[in-house]
């Protein structure tokens, strides 16, 4: 099977990652969440209400982010691609 009919048929989920221990990235999500442990509690329940709506903007806004940037990585690609296949140089021929 193809790459494209692993994509159509759902066999392939290019945002489905797995955090590595003890990269930056897992770092900054356990501080993230150590920190919000220790403000919690300091909150009203307006607050957290507040706080939840906001980590919820945040992560939409995240996951938006990071689509634009895979499509936009897929597109530079495939432009890549067509220019190589399509543009011929103005000094040499293809051997």
């Amino acid at each position: 099977m193809t790459t494209l009919e692993n994509l159509y048929y759902g066999n392939i989920f290019p945002a489905d990652k797995d955090i590595k221990r003890g990269s930056e990235y897992s770092k900054l999500l356990n501080l993230s969440v150590r920190k919000e442990e220790k403000l919690l509690p300091t909150l009203s329940k307006e607050q957290k209400i507040l706080f939840e709506i906001y980590k919820d903007c945040v992560t939409e806004m995240n996951g938006i982010s990071e689509k634009e940037a895979f499509v936009q990585g897929i597109k530079l690609g495939i432009k890549i691609i067509a220019e190589t296949y399509l543009n011929d140089s103005h000094n040499f021929t293809e051997n």
